[in-house]
């Protein structure tokens, strides 16, 4: 195939927009005869070239390439530079061409010379995104980095080539190499410069120019979930357009705002019986934007009718996320993690994690901008019980806390519930089982109990009491407010005492023993999670 060469533009994206943080991860899985690896998309004038490590190629000049949808096409190779880099010419559609751009950090230098982790981000052959962390070990100044997976037990393996590297959450390069001591990363720096002169991109982004979408469609064809459709309407015509959608995979409705004549029309969707899935009334003089999520694969009717007037019409079909990004097996995470999740009304996406029985967790959902959404949060375990359900709203911001029952592995699920955003939640490990009762929680007279505590978690102190020798409890107030229970139980395990506490006040109590011997004091959470401040005195 023939390199395409262009003056200062680009269709679509233009160079400047290469490496982008909001993408999840490479656009596409490649294999070549036995070879598998990843890429990235790179649209020019409606052509969908796939840029690749080279020896993910080998000797093949065709390869496979796999969408996050899991639609396959194929991809002649076009182009081989001196780095370990190709250019493919794919059959991949315009529509779908545009996913997971990316944008060059502004000064990449100055962010490697403050961060030195970052996380990898490959594709698997569910479409799903797998994350590593990993630790930079040397910067090249002008081309490479090296890295290696901050965890020895979890070494890069066969098809992570062409994975991006993201640095606090911007993509920095694409690893090239990997073996079993880590890999070798081309900088996003340098890969733009190289992309730049292959295409002949000019360096100014001002110079390049872009459309608004890889499909505008006027007449009643069939579309894609990435089309803008545009067009005249009247009072009572009806126009249909039949459109595949996936799964659990959200689709973004955006309505620009069109000059002229104010009319009102509505967005139906129905299945191919009509069976009405959506109907949402608007008017052409305002913008709109909504997401639908299918609960099926299946072709779907999307209908625009005219109720009053006439007018001019203008809508954006845009996918906002993959069932296979959402509910993937790579969506896999160890606390500490950031979760961003994109949720629409009925999508689920669902991120698993390894909990520790009476280790609770801390959730910190953080406000986004942008327009409001409603979604819930819920813990599964295993066996598919959901332990923990709750709704938040994404203009404000909430943390709670989760105690794992038992060891198990558990599943984040969040659901989305009306209009639709990415959610922004920070999962941290609150305290563990091994410091709320572990061997160092001994204690006597004159010390202080303290720790954090959660609602399901227990934590356990041992003490030597003496039978007609009274201890003083003394509860300090601290914040923020949670209830706990403290109890007393004897050498024989039998309870003698059990009272209830709230952290923001301040209480006095004295327990007398019965017997001489080693006693358990026991604290469980009964609410919300917090922390506990409790001084012991002789009492005598």
């Amino acid at each position: 195939m023939k390199t395409i060469k262009i003056l200062g533009s680009l269709s679509l994206i233009s160079l400047s927009t290469l490496f982008s943080p909001l993408s999840y991860s490479s656009d596409v899985l490649v294999s070549a005869d036995f070879n598998v690896g990843q890429g990235f998309n790179y649209l020019v004038n409606g052509t969908c070239f796939v840029i690749t490590p080279n020896h993910v190629m080998g000797d093949a000049k065709t390869a496979n390439i796999m969408l996050p949808t899991r639609q396959y096409f194929t991809a002649d190779l076009a182009h081989v530079f001196d780095v370990d880099m190709a250019v493919l010419e794919s059959n991949i559609p315009e529509a779908q061409c545009n996913r997971n751009t990316f944008l060059q950090v502004s000064d990449l230098k100055k962010l490697l010379d403050v961060y030195q982790t970052g996380v990898l981000k490959t594709r698997l052959a569910d479409g799903s995104v797998l994350q590593s962390k990993i630790v930079i070990n040397t910067v090249d100044e002008t081309e490479y980095l090296a890295i290696k997976p901050e965890r020895a037990d979890e070494p890069f393996k066969q098809g992570y080539s062409g994975s991006i590297l993201f640095v606090a959450e911007q993509a920095a390069g694409v690893l090239l190499e990997v073996d079993d001591q880590g890999g070798v990363v081309y900088r996003a720096d340098a890969l733009t410069n190289m992309l730049d002169d292959h295409f002949g991109v000019d360096d100014k982004p001002a110079a390049a120019t872009t459309t608004e979408s890889p499909t505008d469609t006027t007449d009643d064809s069939a579309v894609t979930t990435n089309s803008h459709l545009t067009g005249r309407l009247a009072a009572n015509q009806v126009k249909d357009h039949e459109v595949k959608m996936l799964e659990n995979s959200p689709v973004e409705f955006v309505l620009k705002r069109t000059d002229g004549n104010e009319m009102k029309f509505s967005i139906q969707i129905m299945d191919r019986r009509e069976n009405m899935l959506l109907d949402y009334d608007f008017y052409s003089s305002r913008n709109y934007n909504f997401a639908y999520t299918p609960s099926s694969t299946d072709s779907l009717i999307v209908r625009i009718i005219g109720l009053s007037s006439f007018g001019e019409f203008d809508l954006k079909l845009n996918d906002f996320a993959f069932d296979s990004e959402l509910r993937g097996t790579g969506n896999n995470f160890e606390i500490p993690a950031e979760i961003s999740a994109p949720a629409a009304p009925n999508s689920v996406a669902e991120y698993r994690f390894t909990g520790e029985s009476n280790s609770p967790i801390e959730l910190t959902l953080n406000k986004t901008s942008g327009d409001e959404f409603r979604y819930s949060v819920r813990i599964v375990n295993s066996d598919g019980e959901i332990l923990q359900d709750y709704d938040f709203y994404s203009s404000r911001n909430y943390s709670y806390s989760f105690t794992p029952p038992k060891n198990d592995r558990y599943t984040v699920r969040i659901v989305g519930l009306s209009h639709y955003g990415v959610a922004d939640i920070t999962v941290s490990q609150w305290t563990t089982d091994a410091e709320l009762r572990g061997a160092q929680n001994v204690v006597v007279a004159g010390e202080v109990m303290n720790g954090k505590i959660a609602r399901g978690a227990v934590a356990e102190y041992r003490m030597m009491m003496t039978a007609n020798a009274p201890i003083d409890f003394k509860y300090e107030k601290t914040s923020p407010d949670n209830r706990y229970r403290l109890e007393i139980f004897d050498e024989l395990g039998e309870r003698k005492y059990s009272r209830e506490f709230y952290s923001s006040r301040e209480y006095r109590t004295v327990f007398t023993p019965l017997s001489s011997d080693v006693h358990i004091i026991r604290i469980t959470g009964l609410s919300d999670y917090g922390t506990y401040n409790i001084k012991l005195f002789d009492y005598d």
